[in-house]
């Protein structure tokens, strides 16, 4: 009741219309709320800078860095510089992780969150630019409640921004500029590549009018899809010259071997057989920087996932293509797909489809629809929030967090309502797609 009082007075304070101090006094508490990560030594943000002083300097530079600082990367010998890419991460990220090496060390994490806090600034007055003030009041409130304790320490905005640039230059028919946008965020986070066929079949789409643009191969704009092609490869060829097995084959290794995270629906579909007594033991590692699940089931269960992503992606396109959805909410559609049938689900994964939550839901819908779609993503941004606020802490140590985990009350119960949530959201946005095709 108290969520649904809250949702109902958000609403009227959008319809009044209010002054741009209020997105700025948003922007203030998204602020404050995170900028105690910045100075409790935040894991990722220490790793980002282990690994541009590596790419840069090679491995003699990290003797500037405390001792334990780099301990996590496993390297053999003296390592050049230009050699050593991140593991985890695309190759180009290597350029936002090294902006903050202009300034001194110490200074390394405070540079990297205010360049954050201007990538979510930046990302706002678009919204309130050119999409609605609705939208961006909307979108500083789920960034509070959803975003605000990981926003300044992960590179997460940026793809999230490459990817609403995408959509906003698709809306005014800049392709050039939209799949440039989205190339560059398929560079930095790989995941913004599952909306290349949807802005591929939005173009043709416009340049057919009304008419089926899956029946006229032949009157298919194809330069802009290359250009898309030519730019990845390109850069990731570039990447592969220093380094051939980082660039390409590390990456892939990376994220095809790693098991279910904690947090993922995979991982609570397998806590809740292990309930019933099907899919034991269950065990719980720390490994690829975060705590995961192990199951005899896990194979199976991913599979079924990945099987549900194709299946949901062909589906997507079909609404596309039937008029049931517009891009905007095609990529929406995906985005959520990937996030509830991934093996991870870390909780900066909200930074990505927030933008587009209030984009094609909460501004381009009807009023009932909105709100219902408010209390869905309220929901969602203060039980992922919880969860980081209240239990990380608890499972800083790799040695110990595995047994801790196990006694934490309600650990795995929260990760389930959470994610129960998110599927909501995510058979919802398909229904409404449904509804309209038929």
């Amino acid at each position: 009741m108290a969520m649904r009082r809250s949702a109902l007075l958000w609403t009227r304070v959008l319809r009044r219309r209010p002054a741009p101090w209020l997105l700025f006094l948003l922007g203030t508490a998204l602020f404050v709320e995170s900028a105690w990560q910045v100075f409790l030594a935040p894991t990722d943000l220490l790793r980002y800078q282990c690994y541009a002083l590596l790419f840069w300097f090679g491995s003699t530079a990290l003797h500037w860095l405390p001792a334990q600082q780099c301990t996590f990367l496993s390297l053999h010998g003296v390592q050049p510089p230009f050699h050593i890419l991140p593991q985890e991460y695309p190759p180009l990220t290597i350029i936002p992780f090294s902006l903050p090496l202009l300034v001194p060390p110490p200074y390394y994490t405070l540079t990297f969150a205010l360049l954050m806090l201007a990538i979510s600034a930046i990302l706002l007055w678009l919204l309130y630019r050119f999409v609605s003030r609705e939208a961006a009041l909307g979108g500083a409130l789920l960034l509070l409640l959803g975003g605000g304790p990981l926003l300044q320490v992960r590179y997460d905005l940026l793809p999230s921004l490459c990817v609403l640039v995408c959509l906003l230059a698709a809306q005014r028919e800049r392709w050039t500029l939209a799949y440039l946008a989205l190339a560059s965020g398929t560079l930095l986070k790989l995941y913004p590549l599952l909306g290349l066929p949807a802005l591929f079949l939005a173009e043709q789409q416009h340049l057919n009018a009304g008419q089926q643009p899956l029946k006229k191969i032949a009157s298919w704009r194809w330069r802009h899809l290359l250009l898309f092609a030519a730019t990845v490869v390109m850069v990731s060829t570039f990447f592969a010259l220093l380094n051939p097995e980082g660039a390409l084959l590390e990456p892939l290794r990376y994220f095809s071997q790693r098991p279910p995270q904690i947090e993922s629906l995979v991982a609570s579909l397998l806590w809740l057989s292990n309930l019933v007594g099907v899919g034991q033991p269950l065990q719980l590692l720390f490994s690829y920087g975060s705590l995961n699940v192990a199951s005899p089931l896990a194979p199976a269960v991913s599979l079924l996932l990945t099987g549900l992503l194709c299946i949901g992606l062909l589906l997507t396109l079909w609404l596309q293509y039937k008029g049931a959805f517009d891009l905007w909410e095609s990529m929406l559609a995906l985005l959520l797909l990937l996030i509830t049938t991934g093996k991870v689900f870390s909780p900066q994964y909200l930074l990505w489809v927030i933008p587009l939550v209030v984009s094609s839901t909460l501004s381009r819908t009807t009023p009932a629809r909105a709100r219902s779609w408010q209390l869905i993503w309220i929901a969602i941004c203060l039980l992922t929030s919880s969860i980081y606020v209240l239990y990380y802490p608890h499972l800083a140590d790799p040695s110990s967090a595995p047994q801790i985990a196990l006694t934490l009350p309600g650990f795995f119960a929260i990760i389930l309502l959470r994610n129960a949530f998110v599927l909501a959201a995510t058979l919802g946005q398909f229904g409404f797609g449904l509804h309209r095709a038929l």
